[in-house]
Parts: C-alpha cells; sequence; structure tokens
C-alpha cells in the first residue's frame, strides 16, 4: 500500500478541496452500477486488441488518479472507477492492466474483504512476474504480506514481507525498503517479540532518515512509542509520541497526525491519565474528519467508547461505538464491524442488558471468523506464486542452455582461426598482468604504510597523554599534599590569633582543593582514565550522570549489541566524540535533552547524538576546516569511518558516526 498512502498523504494535506470534487466526479460516474463484484471476470477480462490511443491513455491515468484519491475515503467509488479505467486497457499483462488490478485488490484491502483483495494482488503479481516489472513485483509482495498481517497468518506475511525486501534492494528502492521494514516490524510487535520489532524500526527510521522522509520517520517513532506501551515503559513511549506528533505538526502531516493522537491515547489509557487520553482521541477523530479519512475516524471513535466504558457515562459510550458502526457500514469495512461490534456487546454487558450483550457477541465473532476465513486460499495462492517462479527460473535456464551450446560450437570454429592471435594476446596480457600485480602491490604498500602511520600517531597521541597526566597527578598533586599538609601544621602556631590564623588557612586549603580540581579536570582530559578504571559503556554512564546532575539538561543513552569491549582505540575515538559533541551542545545549541545511541553489528558500530537545539545553517556555518568537528572528522577518518550530520537553522541537530569493525 506503500504507493497509496503516499498519493493519499499528499491530496488530504495539500488538495483537501480538490479531494472533495472527486468524490463528487465519482459518485456521478458510479451512476446506478450494482453487483460490481459479481460482473469482476467480464470487466477485467474485456480488454481490448489494439493498442491505446494516447487520448485512452490520458483518459486511464485521469481515472487512475481519481479512483486512488477516493481509496480511503470511499472504497466502493474508486472501485468503480478503477473498474472503468481497467476497461480502457487495451494491451493484455501491461503495466496498466497490473496497476488496475493492484488498485481493485486494495479497495477490498480496505474493506477487509481480503479473499478478493489477494485474488487481484495475486493476478497483478502473476503479470508483473511475467513481464519483469520488478517495481510492481515488490508493492504487491508488501501489499499481500500486510493481507497475512492483518489476519494473523505471521509465516506467510514475513515470507512476503521479505519477498518484498529483497526486491527493494535489488531496484535499490530506499523508500518503500524502509516502508517494509516498518511493516515487518509492526508484525513482531504484534507477536511480542519486542528485540526483533525495534531492530526494524530502527532499520526502517535509517531508511526514511536517509531519505529525508518526514512521513516515513514520524510513523517510525510513533511505531516506537507503541512498542514501548506493550513493553510497559511509559516514559519511552511517551517521549516517541512526542516526536512523532512535533515532526507531523510541523510538516503539517495531519494523515500521520490523526493517527499517532489515537496511539498516544492508548498509551494514556494504560497510565490512567483518562483526561489526557479523552483530549488525543477527540483530537484524531476530529482532524481525521477534517481530511475526510473516515477509517482513522471511526477507529478514534472506538477509543473514546472504550474511555467512556471505563469512565462513564456509559450513554457516551454507546454513542461513539454506533457512530463507528454507521462510518464502518458506510465504508463496508468488516473488520471495524466485528471490533465495533465488540465494543457493543461490552457496553451492553456493563449496563445489563445480557441478551444484546450476546447477540453482539456472536454477530461480532461471525464477521471476525468470516474474515479470517477468506484466507484460506491464499496458501493455493502461495503455492501458484511459487510454481510461476519456479517455471520462470526453468525458462531461464533453458535459454541459458541454447546460449551455452550456440557459444560452444561459435568458440570452436573461432579457437582454430584465432589460435594464434590468442597466444600473442596471452604473452601481452601475461605481461600486462605482471606490471599490474606490480602497481597492485605498490599501492597496497602505501596503503599499509599509511594506515600504519595513521594508527602510530594516534597512539602516540594517547600515549603522550597519559604520560602528561601521570606526570601531574603524581608530580604536581603531591607537592600539593605537602604544601597542605605544611600549611596545617603552620595552623597550630600560637603566634597569631585563632580567628586570623583560621581565616588564612581557610583561604590557603580553598586554593589547594581548587588546585586538586584543577588537576583532576586535567589529567582526565589528557587522558580519559576513566575508560580505564570504569570501561567504555561505564565512561559513558558517569559523564550522562554529571550532565544530568546539573538538571538543566537530560542526556538520553541507550545501546545495543555492546556486550563485549572494543578496540581501544575505537573506543577513544567515541568517547573523544561524545565529549566533544556534547561540548557543542552545551556551548552553542541552547538545547535541554540529548539523545545518545550506540548500536553495535557484526560488521559496524554506529553512534547518533541527537539534541532539540536550535540547530545551525550547515551552508553558512558548517565548516569543517578546524575545531572540534575537525578533530572528530579526523579520528573518525583514521579508522575508516565516516561521519553524517543532518542540521538546519531553528531544529535540532542530528550526528551520525559509523565504524567499521576490523582489524585496527
Amino acid at each position: 500500500m506503500c504507493f497509496y498512502q503516499e498519493f493519499m498523504n499528499y491530496f488530504t494535506q495539500k488538495h483537501f478541496w480538490f479531494t472533495s470534487v472527486l468524490l463528487l466526479i465519482a459518485v456521478l460516474l458510479s451512476g446506478t452500477a450494482t453487483a460490481v463484484a459479481d460482473s469482476l471476470d467480464q470487466q477485467a477480462g474485456s480488454f481490448k486488441v489494439a493498442e491505446n490511443t494516447p487520448s485512452e491513455i490520458q483518459h486511464f491515468d485521469s481515472l487512475f488518479k481519481i479512483s486512488a484519491s477516493l481509496l480511503y475515503t470511499n472504497p466502493d467509488s474508486a472501485r468503480q472507477i478503477a473498474f472503468e479505467a481497467s476497461g480502457l486497457v487495451a494491451k493484455k499483462g501491461s503495466t496498466r492492466e497490473i496497476r488496475s488490478l493492484n488498485l481493485l485488490g486494495a479497495t477490498y484491502y480496505m474493506q477487509s474483504d481480503y479473499s478478493k483483495a489477494l485474488d487481484f494482488y495475486f493476478r497483478s503479481l502473476k503479470l508483473a512476474v511475467d513481464k519483469g516489472d520488478t517495481i510492481r513485483m515488490g508493492d504487491l509482495y508488501n501489499n499481500m504480506g500486510l493481507v497475512n498481517y492483518k489476519t494473523g497468518n505471521y509465516k506467510d506475511a514475513l515470507d512476503d514481507f521479505l519477498k518484498a525486501v529483497k526486491v527493494y534492494l535489488t531496484i535499490n528502492d530506499i523508500r518503500n525498503h524502509a516502508s517494509t521494514l516498518n511493516n515487518i516490524g509492526l508484525m513482531y510487535s504484534e507477536i511480542n517479540n519486542f528485540d526483533m520489532a525495534y531492530s526494524y524500526f530502527i532499520q526502517a527510521y535509517q531508511g526514511f532518515h536517509k531519505k529525508n522522509d518526514s512521513i516515513g520517520i514520524a510513523a517510525a517513532y510513533s511505531n516506537l512509542g507503541t512498542l514501548y506501551v506493550k513493553k510497559n515503559m511509559p516514559d519511552s513511549s511517551f517521549y516517541y509520541f512526542d516526536k512523532a506528533i512535533d515532526l507531523e505538526k510541523r510538516t503539517q502531516n495531519k494523515f500521520g497526525l490523526s493517527s499517532t493522537l489515537e496511539e498516544s491515547a492508548h498509551a494514556f489509557v494504560h497510565v490512567s491519565n483518562y483526561k489526557k487520553a479523552l483530549e488525543n482521541y477527540e483530537q484524531s477523530a476530529l482532524l481525521a474528519k477534517s481530511i475526510n479519512y473516515p477509517y482513522q475516524q471511526a477507529t478514534a471513535n472506538l477509543g473514546l467508547s472504550k474511555l467512556f466504558l471505563i469512565t462513564g457515562p456509559f450513554e457516551n459510550a454507546m454513542k461513539y461505538a454506533l457512530d463507528a458502526m454507521q462510518i464502518a457500514n458506510q465504508i463496508g469495512n468488516n473488520k471495524l464491524k466485528y471490533e465495533t461490534h465488540e465494543v457493543l456487546s461490552n457496553i451492553y454487558e456493563k449496563t445489563g442488558d445480557y441478551y444484546k450483550a450476546l447477540e453482539n457477541f456472536r454477530v461480532s465473532a461471525k464477521i471476525k471468523n468470516e474474515v479470517i476465513s477468506q484466507t484460506k486460499l491464499h496458501q493455493i495462492y502461495n503455492l501458484e506464486i511459487q510454481q510461476l517462479s519456479q517455471a520462470t527460473e526453468i525458462q531461464q535456464l533453458e535459454i541459458q542452455r541454447q546460449e551455452l551450446l550456440l557459444s560452444k560450437k561459435n568458440t570452436i570454429i573461432v579457437i582454430i582461426i584465432l589460435s594464434f592471435l590468442l597466444i600473442i594476446a596471452g604473452v601481452y596480457l601475461y605481461y600486462h598482468n605482471y606490471k599490474h600485480r606490480q602497481r597492485a602491490s605498490l599501492q597496497k604498500t602505501i596503503l599499509s604504510l599509511t594506515e600504519k602511520k595513521s594508527r602510530a600517531a594516534v597512539e602516540a597521541e594517547i600515549q603522550e597523554r597519559k604520560r602528561i597526566g601521570q606526570e601531574l597527578h603524581d608530580g604536581l598533586g603531591q607537592m600539593l599534599s605537602v604544601a597542605r599538609l605544611n600549611i596545617s601544621v603552620l595552623q597550630q602556631k600560637s603566634s597569631l590569633t585563632e580567628e586570623r590564623k583560621k581565616e588564612l588557612l581557610d583561604a590557603a586549603m580553598y586554593s589547594v582543593d581548587k588546585a586538586f580540581y584543577e588537576l583532576r579536570d586535567i589529567s582526565h582530559n589528557l587522558a580519559p582514565s576513566v575508560l580505564t578504571e570504569k570501561g567504555f559503556m561505564g565512561a559513558l554512564k558517569d559523564l550522562s550522570d554529571q550532565i544530568n546532575q546539573s538538571k538543566v539538561m537530560k542526556v538520553t543513552l541507550e545501546t545495543f549489541g555492546l556486550n563485549a569491549s572494543l578496540d581501544n582505540l575505537i573506543e577513544n575515538t567515541l568517547y573523544r566524540a561524545v565529549q566533544e559533541l556534547i561540548n557543542n551542545t552545551i556551548k552553542h545549541a541552547r538545547a535541554t535533552n540529548i539523545y545518545l545511541q550506540l548500536v553495535k553489528s557484526e560488521t559496524e558500530i554506529t553512534l547518533m547524538v541527537e539534541d532539540n537545539g536550535v540547530g545551525f545553517n550547515m551552508d553558512e556555518t558548517y565548516i569543517l576546516n578546524g575545531g572540534g568537528l575537525s578533530n572528530i572528522r579526523s579520528r573518525v577518518e583514521n579508522l575508516s569511518g565516516s561521519i553524517f550530520i543532518d542540521a538546519m537553522a531553528n531544529r535540532g541537530t542530528i550526528i551520525t558516526i559509523v565504524i567499521p569493525l576490523k582489524n585496527v
């Protein structure tokens, strides 16, 4: 559903008035048409045999856009227009036919008619595989995965999602790849596998961030908030919900904001903050109504109904449940219907009307079973798709075999004619290869010497700082201790008044103590002994605790995969980077929160430092030619790492450092 969600977001955010006009056009076009689903095969199969004219192509594109814009507001009208568009397709198996079938499947998906949705997705996928249309193959695998996820068929859902991921990686579609990873995270969250869910949400966030996709970033934040609600970690939950809401408000993403407000309302119910939950549910419903998104409005109303079922009065719970049922009937969404019947059953049970409670419970169970049973054919679909893929692979292998036989015959003829030339070419290639290996060996030696020189420079710097720090600590510290002892002895002389001696000695003691503190700071900065004493993680925690004690700025530290110590050079480089970045934030950013995250995988370690400060304009102020950021870059590049900076005036700053985990 990636394309349709983006399309709907665009219209709801920028052109709401145009969506309303399209809805009127859709109603006029639909006329008095009935039994659309029953005439599916006749309409979808009655394509023309000639090529489309330019005017027909333009008409098809216009109808397709109208249908897609109505997908979330009026699926029935969207389906009727999609059928009309499919009737304009002249060439069987064309891209336009694949798009039409996919869109028709989406209209049934929006109404939770999953069996018909899968039917259209499958037909579209077969055409996409035959045509080699990888973009649509990825979208269709993702859509089929969503259907299986919604019906609890998680094994097939994961299989479809992973196929979509593979396709998107092949064509380097970073945005849709991140969207599919987000869907996988939702699936793992649904089955309470929180570690896997978090991993996929973070990967999705990184993909969205790479494409600067604010809608995707906000979705990842919102999903992380929902995940932390399930983990019973409300503080982290509200942290991510606030980030999502703030981003959606700044980008005017009303579609995503409506959904995030509802999810945050669930979290407030979880912590019994019913006042805030009521406020967010109402805002979500009003926002969904303003952008003509009935499904979201209905789910928000269901949230309000459940809230009033807890707090009372029950009359309000009944009102919002009936409003949700009315919307479910209007858009024909079976999932909404059985969820609303379930809520109505609970309301009637609370009010003592057990007959109606039982009646609504039975209706809910019946509709739910029908929705789930609709996906039983999906196993057959999967089998057919696998057979289709295998048949395609066999066909490709046969073509390769024929080409190989022909190549062998041609090779025999060519070898007889060109044998002498091949001998000469072989001698030349041998000589050329020898020279190339000589150059490669020289280049390798130069690179090795460069790396050794860089390592030696860094190690020398570290050792020198340790030596200076040790001498300052042992030498100056010992002298100050003796001075303090001598002054303490002088305090016992009787030539001065007791009051005067106390004043002089207190002042001397204060100066000596201050010198000790200065000595400790100098020693710490020259050689971070805290790394040796407390280890890398302990040093970071100690640094965070020191800043948090100020009560002016809060540092949040999260780590993943750091179960063992790192190379000393990597630890020193990352610790120095954290020190410098926090120092820059304190001096210049006017921030109140700093978020530190360290993620270690098998191949690399990633440090992300994010603040909520004023940011800066990279075109005007960001110059990596000197200062602390230049030192960070130099240290990171010495370890073959990379540094990425996401900064903008009047917005927080995100700095990411990635260092490969090789034998440094």
